[in-house]
């Protein structure tokens, strides 16, 4: 993926197993401080999902716009239709990871990628 023009920041890498979907990432390859707090900003940093497995996850900073925030990842588990539409009610909560560090973030990200079980 690309990062659009005009951003002063790369994407952040992830490394994304056959079978995910990323359809939002304002990740960015930048670290929270003072002065780029305005990339943490926004209400979603990813949000992916397979939908062969059911497994999907999103994750924010919070507190927003505070530099001693922390990287929060949600992860879930939903039931897919045959248009690969999640199922109204399905999802079902595995639990959150945070933390303060952004390579323990992205880390705990593609772990979940590959083994969400775990």
């Amino acid at each position: 993926m690309r990062t659009p023009p005009n951003f002063p920041y790369p994407l952040q890498p992830l490394r994304v197993p056959g079978g995910w979907h990323i359809t939002v990432n304002t990740l960015f390859e930048v670290e929270p401080g003072p002065d780029s707090m305005q990339w943490f900003s926004s209400a979603l940093l990813l949000w992916g999902y397979c939908r062969d497995s059911g497994y999907c996850f999103n994750s924010h900073f919070e507190p927003e716009d505070d530099p001693d925030g922390e990287f929060v990842l949600e992860m879930a588990k939903a039931e897919y239709d045959r248009h690969g539409k999640a199922v109204k009610g399905s999802e079902v909560f595995l639990g959150e990871f945070r933390t303060r560090g952004k390579a323990q973030f992205v880390a705990r990200v593609e772990q979940f990628m590959r083994d969400p079980g775990r």
